[in-house]
């Protein structure tokens, strides 16, 4: 057999199951992008942590609105912070009236309801500050959820996955003795979007941290939404937030109310 005619027979067998696979690898979907190894949970504990100890204060200025057994209210927020505990907030009502003032140094807490005409004075306890923001919580968790950040369970025996969401991570966390945590946070910044902590008895209180803004320190979040049981429930949207203002003054966050208010001793 000519040699040249062996050659174009063959090729023409091969061509058509060459075309196929062609057509074949073309239509192959690109695959989508994964995280990659992740950290393991000391690991990503300790980029939270040093991501929220990042903030050394904060400013923020929008609107709040508070959900509970007693219906809803709103209005517009004014809020400082001052690392790790240091609290002043103060809230207007409709039309710019004043409705609220709460100063905490982190040990003491003093409120001014002006509706009330009357202030509250005491130590600054979860169950104190529950009454004014609905919310069981501690001065320095308060400041850290405002600053973007949760509070965090031990390390010791967390886990870490990759969420459904690309781009997101969940570190799960336990202390052993009933309590759980979950974290939704980003492995490129640590940014985080969602947090929830389950207690002994079955309640849970959660944090949604969305909206968020581009800043030196980082990525933080414009709107929050801390949610309690019975549906307790606390938003805050800010038009503006500063991290690490400079020129804090400690002085704004002494417990201190304004002469001649009637004030009651909280215990």
């Amino acid at each position: 057999m000519d040699l040249c005619f062996a050659c174009r027979r063959l090729a023409r067998m091969l061509l058509p199951a060459a075309f196929a696979w062609l057509l074949t690898a073309c239509a192959t979907l690109p695959q989508q992008p994964t995280l990659g190894v992740l950290p393991d949970a000391e690991q990503v504990h300790e980029r939270l942590e040093a991501r929220r100890q990042t903030v050394q204060g904060f400013s923020l200025l929008g609107e709040i609105v508070a959900k509970g057994p007693g219906g809803e209210v709103s209005g517009e927020h004014r809020i400082l912070g001052q690392y790790p505990d240091r609290l002043r907030a103060e809230v207007d009502g409709p039309f710019g009236k004043p409705a609220l003032l709460l100063i905490c140094d982190g040990t003491r807490l003093a409120v001014l309801n002006y509706g009330e005409g009357k202030g509250y004075l005491g130590p600054a306890s979860r169950a104190n500050l529950s009454r004014f923001l609905g919310l069981m919580l501690t001065p320095a968790e308060v400041y850290t959820l405002l600053s973007g950040s949760t509070p965090l369970l031990p390390a010791a025996g967390g886990q870490v996955f990759a969420s459904s969401t690309p781009g997101q991570a969940v570190l799960n966390l336990s202390d052993g003795a009933g309590l759980k945590q979950g974290v939704i946070f980003s492995p490129g910044d640590y940014a985080v979007f969602q947090a929830w902590v389950n207690d002994r008895d079955g309640g849970e209180i959660s944090a949604n941290f969305s909206d968020f803004v581009s800043l030196p320190a980082g990525r933080f979040p414009r709107r929050t939404l801390l949610a309690a049981g019975e549906g307790r429930e606390l938003t805050l949207a800010n038009d503006r937030l500063t991290v690490n203002p400079p020129g804090l003054d400690p002085a704004r966050f002494e417990p201190v109310l304004p002469p001649g208010v009637e004030v009651q001793e909280l215990q």
